[in-house]
């Protein structure tokens, strides 16, 4: 039992050095994190995300949306951390941090303190391996692509700084 988990340990290792050491802007341009949340397949830019990790303590914050969170320490710093799931609309779903569970710290350029709580890492995709799919016409602002790998997974590519700009975001207040 303790190889195969050694060996996630390993896999999600090699997925967040990666993420650290994109070394040209033509990789960062076709990869994209493949997560869970939610029981859905996102995709998120590499350049909107500072780093991937484990979920750390988070202290609840009264009297805010059901897709709050709360606020964690990172190195000194305070995050706001929001379940993505709930976030982006898909109100089924009630966070439930596991071993699997990670937090996406939001890239610095956006000015703000935030993380995201996914379910699990999907690894790096390629968007040029992957079946591009017409957008549909119901399809909330900050989903920018739509995608199907080679087992007819659907991906949707999330467009963070939209998902940031979106009104309600700064409004965690219930």
């Amino acid at each position: 039992m303790a190889n195969p988990r050694l060996n996630l340990q390993a896999y999600q290792q090699n997925i967040l050095d990666r993420l650290k050491s994109v070394a040209t802007d033509q990789e960062a341009t076709v990869s994209r994190l493949g997560v869970y949340a939610g029981g859905e397949r996102y995709l998120i830019s590499l350049r909107d995300i500072s780093e991937v990790l484990p979920v750390p303590d988070i202290l609840s914050v009264p009297l805010t949306q059901p897709w709050f969170l709360g606020m964690t320490n990172v190195r000194g710093n305070l995050y706001a951390i929001s379940d993505l799931a709930r976030l982006v609309g898909i109100t089924r779903h009630a966070a439930q941090i596991t071993a699997e569970s990670r937090i996406l710290l939001i890239h610095g350029d956006f000015e703000i303190n935030a993380g995201f709580l996914v379910d699990g890492l999907a690894g790096l995709r390629n968007i040029s391996e992957l079946k591009a799919l017409e957008l549909v016409a119901d399809v909330p602002g900050w989903t920018i692509a739509s995608y199907e790998d080679d087992n007819n997974h659907k991906w949707e590519a999330l467009d963070i700084g939209l998902l940031l700009n979106k009104k309600e975001f700064m409004q965690v207040a219930a």
